[in-house]
């Protein structure tokens, strides 16, 4: 198998040439194409990127595309027929791209992608005192990074990802030790920050849908994926370190307001009546909270007026897709049957 790597870029040359100088230290060093695709890019903008690494294929995209419209524009310019997803906030160990291609190949033509072992960088100790930068778990305990090495963990930012029977997506082993992770059952979905995906696979379902921007993107494929009758496994020996929220800013309302509008826009397209009704719900009592307890409130008035403007937009896109995708309202059931 030919591994073509994608990387995306938005004005974060530092992080990016990291991951790129991890990727050049792979064993082996063949076998593998790497893609960067500079998003806005400006003039002379990738400039330090060709001159350090000028084996990369660089792609230059006027727009902001986001990673769902990068990745896309990625794969479009690469040649293998795996596609391996890094993050430009992380770094591989050096045996990544080996390690997942080996994964999948002893998974089989059945399997679509198999997810990574995603790290976060640092050590972490819990704590008692939440703070602009402390970790939740999805036990809720809480987590701080620490220099301290008597008291600090490697942690997993995830082993792909696992979805709620309300749509949310959220990564499997978020905070668990590091150290433990190296069994695990098939995720419901690949994580985008580190996957590796059967290009044919991807193309059947129709790929990366641009109207994402960010956010969700990864869990939409898997959900497709997942519909087609392919599998997702798990890589562990496929390690990868990710700086948590290198490339964006964590807890921001524009990642709450993306999210809550990309799993509305991803429910619509993918899920059974049942389970859009359910998501629709869940999403309008939200607001309804939000509107009586401004104070406590998850999104702003100002971002919920924002998300109810595209909302017949979302609608009208979900139909189209569904239809194009023909699938039937069992087979949705049967893949949400999969949640538990």
């Amino acid at each position: 198998m030919r591994a073509s790597v994608i990387v995306v870029n938005w004005r974060q040359p530092d992080l990016t040439l990291r991951a790129l100088d991890a990727l050049a230290r792979q064993v082996p060093s063949h076998g593998f194409e790497v893609v960067l695709v500079e998003n806005e890019a400006r003039p002379g903008g990738t400039d330090v990127i060709r001159r350090a690494h000028p084996e990369v294929i660089v792609v230059e995209e006027p727009t902001n595309s986001g990673f769902a419209g990068g990745v896309a524009r990625g794969i479009a310019a690469a040649t293998g027929d795996v596609i391996v997803l890094v993050n430009n906030d992380a770094v591989p160990d050096p045996g990544f791209i080996a390690a997942g291609l080996a994964a999948l190949d002893a998974a089989g033509p059945t399997y679509a992608a198999v997810s990574a072992a995603v790290v976060l960088e640092g050590l972490f100790a819990s704590t008692g005192k939440p703070g602009p930068h402390t970790l939740a778990g999805l036990d809720g305990a809480l987590w701080a990074r620490t220099e301290d090495p008597t008291r600090g963990t490697a942690v997993m930012n995830g082993t792909g990802i696992e979805m709620t029977r309300d749509g949310n997506g959220y990564d499997r082993d978020w905070l668990a030790p590091a150290d433990d992770v190296s069994s695990r059952f098939d995720p419901f979905g690949f994580s985008g920050g580190a996957a590796f995906l059967r290009r044919d696979a991807l193309e059947a379902v129709g790929g990366f849908d641009d109207d994402l921007f960010m956010y969700y993107e990864d869990l939409d494929v898997s959900w497709r994926f997942r519909l087609a009758g392919l599998r997702i496994g798990f890589a562990p020996e496929a390690r990868i370190v990710h700086r948590h929220a290198g490339s964006s800013s964590s807890g921001s309302e524009l990642i709450r307001r993306q999210s809550i509008r990309n799993r509305l826009a991803v429910v619509l397209r993918n899920g059974s009546a049942r389970f859009i009704t359910r998501v629709v719900l869940r999403t309008l009592a939200r607001l309804v909270r939000d509107t009586l307890t401004p104070d406590q409130a998850y999104l702003s008035r100002d971002a919920w007026r924002g998300v109810l403007r595209e909302l017949p937009g979302l609608v009208a896109g979900a139909r189209r897709k569904r239809r194009a995708d023909r699938i039937l309202g069992l087979r949705r059931r049967e893949v949400e049957d999969l949640l538990g």
